[in-house]
């Protein structure tokens, strides 16, 4: 998972988004470019001093008070939104990450038990077999053990397969060749989930990042409204003019000084259907990112119940089978044994109880495996890591770790 955040490359292109977008924030609070006119050619003006001989000005418009930093609130909301999605973008890489990790893990241990009962089946084939040459038992019983054993191998290729196609994915979500190879999962005990779905939803409102990231945009909005608002105050052009004079004019008395003066100037906001629209343009966005939100929040609250289901149903049946199923099974199994080698039980029976104690010990790390990835799903629903309790967990590295370079919301 650390890997993940680190090397992923969803992450960092998000990343990138957002210090791209909080390279907008200064361009839009400074002003426009000074505007400097030169007119050195052409019929001048004459005057008794002389003749004209080159006009200059230099202009500066000042937008009305509050505009450039109304133009600046808008571009922080645009990081903000993106720093949500960024948040997002985090949470499905390591949601992924964990659900890689559990399909390999279930692979794993699901050739460690297939292994393991090829073996045991191996040795009821050789006492079959002793059984049948001594004329105590069918060739039956041999060759529905043989038919086992090859069934096992055929399913251990295709375990093999996925394991490969987990190790694979894993490989991509932390940015390394997708068959360079990866640790077996050490084996774990069952971990149960003590959260309670009330808590979780009231996380998930508070946490989630596309909520807070509608949030965001429904402020970028009423932003955008306050900035349309003030389009309709006059912006002020403030220019200073100097014209250079020659002093070989036709006036004995004329003193041949330079011209200069200062001029001021303002734009007239008169098109108010222009700016009309612009408002309602930003009414409406508030109105259907209102929408999105209330949408966005039903969304969440379902795969936040339905994710908590999933976890709790996982959790019962596994230890359900862990405390009762697996065991019983496994004494059934070796009560078979003991009975078909006193000639009590026959082989067929045998080989059915072992084929279930097989198939409950992999619906076992089946479950185990579906837990975790409930859980994992869970965590993405809810918007930030999670305790076996529900509590918010700090174990993932922490935004500091892994961005030094972006802001907190409180800089922001």
């Amino acid at each position: 998972m650390r890997l993940a955040l680190e090397r992923n490359p969803s992450i960092q292109t998000a990343q990138q988004r957002v210090l791209r977008l909080r390279e907008r924030v200064p361009q839009a609070t400074s002003l426009n470019d000074p505007m400097l006119q030169i007119a050195p050619f052409g019929e001048m003006a004459e005057t008794a001093a002389g003749q004209v001989g080159l006009m200059t000005s230099l202009s500066q418009r000042l937008p009305f008070p509050g505009k450039l930093d109304a133009r600046g609130r808008v571009a922080e909301q645009d990081v903000a939104i993106a720093e949500q999605d960024l948040e997002r973008v985090r949470l499905s890489v390591i949601a992924d990450t964990r659900r890689s990790y559990w399909s390999l893990y279930f692979a794993v241990r699901s050739i460690e038990i297939t292994r393991k009962n090829r073996d045991l089946l191996t040795q009821l084939r050789e006492v079959a077999q002793a059984k049948y040459r001594a004329g105590t038992t069918t060739q039956q019983a041999v060759l529905r053990a043989s038919v086992e054993l090859n069934n096992l191998e055929n399913e251990l290729i295709t375990l093999e397969q996925r394991r490969a196609t987990a190790v694979g994915m894993l490989n991509t979500m932390i940015d390394r060749p997708v068959r360079a190879p990866l640790a077996d999962p050490a084996p774990v005990t069952l971990s149960e989930f003590g959260g309670r779905l009330d808590d979780l939803l009231a996380g998930a409102e508070r946490n989630n990042p596309s909520i807070r990231g509608i949030r965001e945009r429904i402020e970028r909005f009423r932003e955008q409204r306050e900035l349309a608002r003030l389009g309709r105050s006059p912006d002020l052009t403030v220019s200073v003019s100097y014209n250079l004079v020659d002093d070989e004019g036709l006036s004995p008395v004329a003193n041949g000084n330079d011209q200069w003066w200062l001029g001021f100037g303002v734009n007239l906001p008169i098109w108010q259907g222009k700016l009309d629209s612009a408002e309602r343009e930003a009414t409406r966005g508030i109105l259907e990112a209102a929408g999105m939100l209330a949408s966005e929040q039903n969304l969440v609250a379902f795969r936040v119940q339905d994710s908590f289901l999933k976890v709790d149903t996982r959790q019962r049946q596994a230890v359900l089978l862990r405390d009762v199923i697996v065991p019983e099974a496994r004494q059934t199994v070796e009560a078979s044994l003991s009975g078909y080698r006193a000639g009590e039980v026959d082989f067929l029976t045998l080989v059915d109880n072992w084929r279930k104690l097989l198939d409950f010990e992999l619906m076992y790390q089946a479950n185990l495996t579906e837990l975790e990835r409930g859980f994992a799903e869970l965590e993405e629903a809810v918007g930030h890591d999670l305790n076996r309790d529900g509590t918010p967990s700090l174990d993932r590295p922490t935004q500091s770790e892994t961005e030094p370079y972006r802001n907190t919301e409180n800089e922001r």
